[in-house]
């Protein structure tokens, strides 16, 4: 897979255009048509895709939660099938083209002869809402745009905010499904107050590898954390505020805390990443630290039955 950042003409080229976040199922089904499409018309398949999501500019308030950081993202567009990745910039001069300029930025930059559109597909500072209004002004530059077929899952459109929407809802299953994995968080391990370690639960505190990933809902979930020999434990998270023993330090952040089961090793400063299977609870104050050890008992007993499950 190359990664092209400038122009480059240097081969004829059929392209879908989105930002591929998470790279779902419905992104992998877009992606296997283009390269059908391409082999049926001897063009070169690429995905063009954004550094950041245009949210950020547009309505920065808005701008949801990443499913993937963009080296994530990069590596799956590559497995999923993507000869050439075009990384466009979303900046200010890119934000005001209309869906004219952009098409024709891409047939004198990129060599684009073909362009897919998938399901409710949409670009440009005017956004024409119609298929054939891009069909219309393709014929009108050179670039033959068709439509590709809607991928709809287990009967229910699969798309990134339907999937943030599970995730934010507790349901990291559901997310899994249209995903075709369990969704996945990547974290640097920091210090933290150490009390989970007094009552028998120690945590590795995850802070994201990238600011902007999503965060689910806040409870206790079972999950799998792989640490850095690259083995995939079994594991229970916190994603919350401990209400019970929260640190005088800071007051009110969120944490992301995880107790991984039967291990033993210096974690500090090292990247994991967190797999999200089941949400078990909502996080809730406890009377006393006595009464939150034996809750975390519990769960740590119900997580462990869901992950042998998984």
């Amino acid at each position: 897979m190359r990664i092209i950042t400038g122009s480059d003409r240097s081969t004829r080229r059929i392209a879908a255009v989105g930002m591929y976040d998470g790279v779902h199922l419905g992104h992998k089904f877009l992606i296997e048509y283009l390269r059908l499409e391409a082999a049926s018309r001897g063009l070169t398949p690429a995905v063009i895709t954004f550094s950041r999501h245009p949210l950020s500019l547009l309505r920065p308030l808005e701008s949801p939660g990443l499913l993937t950081p963009l080296d994530d993202r990069l590596r799956l567009l590559g497995q999923a099938g993507a000869d050439d990745v075009i990384m466009l910039t979303f900046n200010d001069s890119l934000r005001r083209k209309t869906a004219r300029e952009f098409l024709n930025m891409l047939r004198l930059s990129y060599g684009i002869e073909t362009l897919v559109l998938g399901f409710n597909n949409r670009f440009g500072h005017d956004r024409p809402d119609a298929f054939d209004d891009y069909k219309a002004l393709g014929a009108e530059i050179g670039i033959e745009v068709i439509a590709a077929p809607e991928y709809c899952g287990a009967g229910a459109p699969v798309s990134s905010s339907v999937i943030r929407h599970h995730l934010l809802s507790g349901k990291p299953e559901k997310a899994a499904e249209s995903l075709g994995q369990p969704y996945r968080l990547r974290g640097i391990v920091t210090h933290g107050q150490s009390l989970g370690r007094t009552i028998g639960f120690p945590t590795a505190n995850v802070a994201p590898t990238d600011k902007d990933s999503l965060i689910p809902k806040a409870g206790v979930y079972a999950a799998f954390v792989t640490t850095p020999d690259g083995v995939r434990r079994p594991a229970m998270v916190n994603i919350g505020f401990r209400p019970t023993v929260s640190d005088p330090d800071a007051p009110g952040r969120l944490s992301i805390e995880a107790n991984i089961f039967d291990f033993i090793g210096y974690l500090y400063d090292e990247e994991v990443t967190v797999e999200f299977i089941r949400f078990l609870r909502d996080e809730k104050r406890f009377p006393s630290v006595e009464k939150l050890t034996e809750q975390l008992r519990a769960d740590a007993a119900k997580a462990r039955k869901t992950l042998t499950r998984s």
